[in-house]
């Protein structure tokens, strides 16, 4: 099947900037470290929609990652030329293991699955 291989083929990257550790890494998910205090978890599955789909989780300790961290794990893990997507679901189906936690997903079957939304070259 076209998507297993997507995940089989797939692999947490361990090249990283010199401030980055790696606390864990197996054949379909790795947890990363910054000295800044981000930690990331990266894991790859077949999602609802049969499709292979990447999910990296970046949270701090005692706050929300801002928009500058979400930007340069989305970069160093996923790459600077991909798309990235971060959902906002109904209250009613949050799930909040923890509070200080932001979500982004790639997907590996479509170069680009985001609409292109930009009018004018802007959104």
């Amino acid at each position: 099947m076209k998507q297993n291989n997507k995940v089989k083929d797939w692999k947490p990257p361990t090249n990283l900037p010199r401030n980055w550790s790696v606390d864990y890494c197996g054949f379909d998910a790795a947890r990363y470290r910054s000295r800044s205090g981000l930690v990331c978890i990266l894991s790859c599955s077949i999602e609802r929609d049969q499709k292979a789909w990447v999910h990296l989780s970046v949270s701090r300790k005692n706050f929300l990652p801002s928009w500058e961290d979400l930007v340069l794990v989305k970069e160093i893990f996923l790459g600077q030329d991909s798309a990235a997507i971060q959902v906002l679901p109904p209250k009613k189906e949050w799930v909040n293991i923890h509070p200080f936690c932001l979500h982004l997903y790639q997907c590996l079957e479509d170069e680009n699955p985001i609409p292109d939304f930009r009018k004018f070259g802007t959104i």
